[in-house]
């Protein structure tokens, strides 16, 4: 998760610096453990039983917890990496649709 996460930021990264033309897009990667922390939320999102959760007067189902986390980070912390959070996500979500998901310890817990 940890690999993949860094190469799918990269890869994010470099495809907006490309699309934008922006190339400071490729100069502000970030290094951390919270893309692998919403690699594992995506992950137990998509396994899990669905349940809804309420959160102040927004009702929202746990498959899209992890987005709405995500925005919100954002919205809070503006310098945190949104990128390096949406490649957690996706990372998540391609590996919950793997074979790979049966070596994580999230599917001794299903």
């Amino acid at each position: 998760m940890t690999l993949l996460g860094g190469l799918v930021h990269l890869g994010l990264n470099a495809g907006l610096a490309a699309i934008l033309q922006d190339p400071r897009r490729r100069e502000h990667c970030a290094v951390g453990f919270s893309g692998v922390i919403f690699c594992l939320e995506a992950t137990e999102g998509i396994l899990a039983p669905v349940t809804i959760v309420t959160l102040g007067s927004v009702t929202i189902t746990t498959k899209w917890l992890c987005l709405a986390e995500c925005i919100t980070v954002s919205l809070l912390y503006p310098s945190s990496s949104l990128t390096g959070h949406v490649s957690g996500i996706v990372v998540g979500v391609a590996l919950a649709a793997t074979p790979l998901v049966l070596a994580t310890p999230l599917s001794t817990s299903l």
